[in-house]
């Protein structure tokens, strides 16, 4: 039996690993230990670890590194921080293999951890481009430190291809979050309305604006300034409101959001709810990953702010806009209505696909 250590840093990201985790679980010849993470811990990003727990996922061990400096050099101490906890984490756990997922910053410690102490790293989501934030260079540094991987599509599986110029263990297995959409259990409007307190009646926006990690602190706080008042001046609606991420500058951003009552504010809705506004929400703006990946799946109208995902394949659902309050009010006045979905979900088998190259990964050794 091999044993694989499955990590999870943020609530984005273990919405995407959540289907792989319970079929890596059932799979006899693997071992699975969960190690959670990151901002799942922290009471400021809403404890997302209890959300694990209630999906009937048991957590094999807790990394807490978070600190409250999110200065440059606060950050960087704290991946030094991830990374002495790590080592000790693995040689309890000794795994024979990690799965990552995506681009986070937490990568570059963890996996730089592993390969030092000769662990073999699985990374979901190589091979991506998002132009406007360190995630690059995250995530082709990965792509770089892992042996197997399991890029999205083709174009990704190619670039995977490129960097290592070797196809040796690429696997293409398709969008998680397409995965994710057909398998989940969406709450219906009125519940929906009912578990975050909203009029079924008027229409709904959801909102979700991280930090440009390329980009100074007043870029990004004249930028979540400018689509929280193009925000306000909508009349009738009723606005969801997800808090930023644990990026630099994201503390600061959510300081911002909290002194704005007239709006619906969440550390976290949670993968039902979030899914749920998805789909029923008369649009979606920010520059959240999720707008770009899975909001067209719905064909929900996505007004995407500034340049984070530049780079990215973009669907005729998406309306990109400049980080200024005059361009922000511009796109939200064309969402007329919406979009038949033109990504197709696909059949749904990421997590099967993965179990599946694992099991031969480790067979070929």
């Amino acid at each position: 039996m091999k044993t694989i250590a499955v990590i999870t840093a943020t609530r984005a990201e273990y919405g995407l690993l959540r289907r792989t985790i319970e079929a890596l679980r059932e799979e006899p010849a693997f071992d699975i230990r969960l190690v959670v993470t990151g901002t799942h811990l922290s009471p400021a990003f809403g404890e997302t670890w209890k959300q694990i727990e209630a999906d009937g996922l048991r957590i094999d061990a807790r990394i807490d590194y978070i600190s409250k400096d999110r200065s440059p050099a606060g950050i960087a101490r704290e991946a030094g921080s991830c990374a002495r906890q790590f080592a000790d984490a693995f040689s309890a756990i000794k795994p024979d293999l990690i799965l990552v997922l995506g681009d986070r910053y937490e990568l570059l410690p963890i996996c730089g951890t592993a390969l030092l102490m000769g662990i073999p790293i699985a990374h979901i989501a190589g091979g991506e481009h998002t132009e406007g934030a360190i995630d690059d260079a995250v995530r082709n540094a990965v792509t770089m430190l892992a042996t197997v991987h399991f890029p999205n599509n083709p174009e990704a599986a190619s670039e995977v291809i490129r960097l290592r110029n070797s196809s040796k263990n690429v696997f293409e297995v398709g969008e998680p979050g397409a995965e994710n959409i057909l398998k989940a259990k969406i709450p219906a409007r009125e519940e929906l309305a009912a578990r975050l307190g909203l009029d079924s009646g008027k229409p709904w926006a959801l909102a979700a604006l991280h930090p440009e990690t390329k980009e100074s602190e007043e870029y990004n706080i004249a930028m979540a300034e400018a689509m929280l008042e193009a925000l306000s001046g909508l009349t009738g609606y009723e606005v969801v409101l997800t808090k930023a991420n644990a990026d630099l500058c994201g503390n600061k951003m959510n300081a911002l959001y909290s002194s704005r009552k007239e709006f619906h504010l969440y550390d976290s809705l949670g993968e039902e709810c979030f899914l749920g506004m998805m789909k029923e929400a008369a649009f979606m703006i920010g520059n959240s990953s999720s707008g770009v990946i899975e909001a067209p799946l719905f064909g929900t109208p996505v007004i995407n702010i500034g340049k984070r995902q530049t780079g990215r394949k973009m669907s005729s659902c998406i309306i990109n806009c400049e980080a200024s309050q005059k361009d922000i009010r511009r796109a939200i006045g064309t969402v007329n209505g919406r979009f038949m979905p033109d990504i197709l979900p696909g059949a749904g088998h990421t997590s099967e696909l993965i179990v599946k190259h694992l099991k031969e990964y480790f067979h070929d050794l």
